[in-house]
């Protein structure tokens, strides 16, 4: 039977994980068939193999796709490029290989509301955030203020910022055949995929939470905007995102733009990868102007500030000086 929901999942050396997410899938309890896209990026820690194991044992529900080489590195999206493609479901889910589901009424909840409501797009839900090292103890995403306190959203609260996780969402699925409107080479996708479906209808956020985000150590935006190996992976992938955006929308991302490549640009000096600031400048000249222009600035300042301070300093060793030669000449 044509499933009525396909659940894209990507994963990549998630072996500590993938049989939880697997587990969330398979535990679903539903009145319409679903079936399980699942993504393996050339995994070498044996995320294949337990893919492997599930596929075999629920061959009407997992179908599985196994690289050999990594195409995330190679530029190529495993969303657009290898799932979008094999999608046959009227509504679509979302869910990476370290996250996993906790309610096995999930799909039906949604499913249920989004046939009832032909005008809503997406729908999603809040999660639990968990910390795989536990320095932080256990939260919920979305609060009810980051969703601006209500349950009913639109593109344009959406473009204001992000407030659906990623393993939270179905969609009623707009890009069967028009695989294009997604860009290549972009992050985040989620948030762009967010919304280009919250262009066709409303967003409704269910209040069940059914689902965990997991935040570890080997998570691509751990660190995200603060640490050198973000911003060597992430940093032209976010370029694109935002500039698309700004065609997609009509928005002006200009803000966001500079705050990301002055971070980046800071990055790149400190560590001396000049071909990396080269590389930011070919692919966005403006961004890399103004963001120069405002980290030149910010380290004027910083100079005026210590500048000011020193000369006070040197004005008043040269005054303990001079007392000093003075109460010697009287001594003398």
């Amino acid at each position: 039977m044509k499933p009525k929901v396909s659940i894209l999942c990507i994963t990549y050396n998630h072996k500590e994980f993938i049989r939880q997410a697997l587990d969330g899938f398979v535990m679903q309890k539903t009145t319409f068939p679903f079936e399980v896209l699942v993504h393996d990026d050339a995994s070498t820690d044996g995320t294949a193999d337990i893919i492997r194991e599930y596929a075999k044992q629920y061959p009407d529900i997992i179908r599985p796709i196994f690289q050999t080489e990594n195409q995330f590195s190679k530029g190529r999206s495993p969303l657009k490029d290898f799932l979008f493609p094999r999608v046959l479901g009227e509504y679509v889910a979302l869910n990476e290989g370290d996250d996993y589901w906790t309610d096995s009424e999930k799909l039906q909840k949604q499913v249920d509301f989004l046939d009832a409501h032909p005008d809503c797009s997406i729908c999603f839900h809040p999660v639990r955030v968990v910390w795989q090292d536990d320095t932080c103890p256990d939260s919920v995403f979305p609060t009810s203020k980051y969703r601006f306190n209500r349950k009913k959203l639109y593109l344009s609260d959406l473009l204001k910022h992000n407030f659906i996780q990623t393993n939270s969402v179905v969609y009623r699925w707009r890009l069967s055949g028009n695989e294009d409107l997604f860009p290549a080479d972009i992050l985040p996708g989620d948030w762009f995929l967010h919304l280009l479906h919250a262009q066709t209808g409303y967003i409704y956020c269910l209040p069940d939470i059914m689902s965990v985000y997991r935040k570890h150590s080997g998570g691509i935006w751990n660190g995200a905007y603060q640490s050198d190996k973000w911003f060597d992976i992430c940093t032209f992938k976010v370029i694109n995102f935002f500039r698309a955006v700004e065609q997609q929308f009509n928005v002006n991302m200009t803000g966001e733009l500079n705050y990301l490549v002055g971070l980046a640009i800071q990055s790149f000096v400190r560590r001396n990868k000049f071909d990396c600031l080269q590389k930011i400048y070919d692919v966005d000249s403006a961004a890399y102007h103004s963001a120069a222009n405002y980290v030149f600035d910010d380290v004027s300042r910083k100079y005026k500030k210590y500048k000011t301070w020193l000369n006070r300093l040197i004005v008043v060793i040269a005054v303990m000086m001079l007392m000093l030669v003075f109460i010697s000449v009287r001594g003398g």
